[in-house]
């Protein structure tokens, strides 16, 4: 499944109903972060680009070098000087790991040392071009375009493999319609892997360029471009199990189409191979969250914000912005966290819970989706640590605010206070937004928006539980439970902006009315939603048990 905004979020910057069932019983130990590379001071923050087409994941050092430990890539290209081609190789490793500012001056650097090396100012001028997760306008094009015609004309008497690549680059510039152009660079890459099939390089060069290709549209995506790169991801990895490229593609491929399982494997090894890469670090989850490995995909996430820490303070990142200057690193903490409280991993969340949380109430100005994500750190508050939850400060926005008074209801429920609680679900509004705004997705708007609506359904099914209104707790949890799997809510965030499935409370609250049946039948519906979940494995053991079929929980 694809939550592919979430990347782009992330540059902007609940407790459970049978607590006996989901309460944290660990304390977990995280392996220590392995150190970032040596590094001088970074470029200042200024040096940015505005947020809609941020590509920053490893702000570069201001001396260029080469950065060992973001995986491979790279390839050998004719007529460059030995340290040309060293920059040229790191500068792929480092764009296919999405270290995109490092990549990027890596590849001028190369151009720079051996300006007469064609297919280095190919390199830069593919890699500073659209990904996955950031667009190019046409304007930004204007530049790459001039770059990968001198690169096509200077190729002219090279091999065929530097023609086929020069020549299909230049398609991705071509002005007009940046979506077709992207689709027939796509087309060109796909020509070229069936010329070269035995060329990894290529082929997960143009598995990228397909998977772009097919985000290249309003919604959804391409299903026959994404099957076409699964496929030329597969023959790479049939033939090199721990190419990092193509792990690193195979991971986000199979999430798309839903079929997460299939990179299980390789997702495995993939952070021992770039033990320096957040990304790559962080890449995993996308595998194991959505097979039901929720420990491990907080475990990895605890590791690449580690990462991240280091990386900052190593490159002279000034506080208190720090590592928060590294879009990516939000993504890691709301990641961790998603696993975390899945796993019930109460010390890891609340490590990534409480810095999120300061850093989002001190912000005055932030569009809804960016409050949405930074609502899982209130979540994790109500869950593992109920009086944080109602000592910490209100917020400053709106939705903000609103997660907070569901924070606070839940806490309060735990300590019997249902009139407190009722006051704090009164609270949070119906709606906060003033009609569409331009600059904010439609979808982030609606998706913001859901949540409130979740939140409120949520506590008043907890109320009613405290009250033994199971019948009515029953229906808040399904109202609850029918807005979160809304398209337009549940294909949002990856993971899950509400960090639970609400029909396993619905689940709950039909076993306590002595609805077994029901029960049943919900907390299987809400394992097909998160596979493994511990609360929801036992509330169907209990269904089972109620029904006399015994307490093995059949899954599907």
């Amino acid at each position: 499944m694809q939550r592919r905004l979430i990347e782009v979020i992330a540059a902007l910057l609940a407790a459970s109903p049978l607590p006996a069932l989901a309460q944290d019983t660990h304390d977990h130990t995280v392996a220590p972060a392995v150190p970032a590379a040596p590094a001088v001071p970074a470029a200042p923050a200024a040096e940015a680009r505005d947020e809609k087409h941020n590509h920053t994941d490893q702000t570069a050092p201001r001396t260029p070098q080469l950065m060992p430990g973001y995986g491979d890539g790279g390839f050998a290209i004719s007529g460059a000087s030995a340290e040309a081609q060293a920059f040229f190789s790191n500068a792929l490793e480092l764009h296919a790991a999405f270290a995109h500012t490092a990549a990027v001056r890596a590849a001028k650097h190369a151009v720079q040392l051996d300006p007469a090396c064609v297919m280095c100012k190919w390199g830069e001028a593919l890699i500073d071009g659209p990904t996955i997760n950031y667009g190019k306008d046409a304007k930004e094009r204007v530049p790459l375009l001039a770059l990968a015609r001198q690169a096509q004309a200077g190729t002219r008497s090279a091999s065929a493999r530097d023609r086929a690549l020069t020549d299909a680059l230049v398609l991705r510039y071509r002005p007009g319609d940046t979506a077709r152009a992207d689709r027939a660079y796509a087309a060109a890459m796909k020509g070229v892997a069936e010329r070269f099939p035995g060329d990894n390089e290529i082929a997960w060069l143009a598995a990228d360029a397909l998977m772009v290709g097919s985000f290249a549209q309003d919604d959804g995506y391409d299903r026959g471009m994404m099957d076409q790169a699964i496929v030329l991801l597969e023959r790479v990895l049939a033939r090199s199990p721990k190419h990092t490229p193509a792990i690193h593609f195979y991971i986000h491929a199979t999430e798309v189409i839903g079929k997460p399982a299939l990179a299980e494997a390789y997702a495995d090894s993939l952070p021992a191979l770039a033990p320096r890469a957040s990304h790559l670090v962080h890449m995993p989850s996308h595998t194991w969250y959505w097979v039901g490995r929720y420990q491990d995909a907080a475990d990895t996430n605890r590791r690449a914000v580690e990462i991240g820490k280091a990386n900052a303070r190593a490159l002279g990142i000034a506080e208190p912005d720090g590592v928060w200057n590294l879009p990516y690193h939000a993504h890691n903490v709301i990641y961790g966290l998603g696993g975390a409280l899945m796993a019930g991993d109460s010390r890891t969340a609340l490590d990534l819970a409480r810095p999120l949380v300061e850093r989002s109430a001190a912000r005055d100005k932030a569009p809804p989706w960016s409050q949405l994500l930074a609502a899982s750190g209130y979540f994790a508050l109500a869950r593992f640590d109920p009086a944080g939850a109602l000592a910490v400060p209100e917020p400053k926005l709106d939705y903000l605010k609103a997660a907070r008074r569901y924070a606070r209801g839940e806490a309060l429920v735990w300590q019997g206070d249902l009139a407190a609680a009722r006051a704090e679900r009164d609270a949070i509004p119906e709606s906060i937004a003033k009609g569409p705004r331009k600059d904010w997705p439609k979808d982030a708007t609606v998706a913001a928006e859901a949540m409130l609506g979740i939140t409120r359904a949520v506590l008043d099914g907890r109320i009613a539980m405290a009250e033994g209104r199971f019948a009515d707790a029953a229906t808040a949890f399904r109202k609850g439970a029918l807005l979160e799997e809304t398209k337009e809510f549940s294909d949002f965030t990856d993971p899950p902006a509400f960090w639970y499935p609400v029909r396993r409370d619905l689940a709950a609250a039909l076993l306590a009315a002595g609805d077994a049946a029901g029960a049943q039948r919900e907390a299987q519906a809400s394992l097909d939603l998160r596979k493994l979940d511990p609360v929801a494995q036992q509330i169907l053991a209990a269904a089972r048990l109620a029904l006399g079929k015994g307490a093995a929980v059949q899954l599907r």
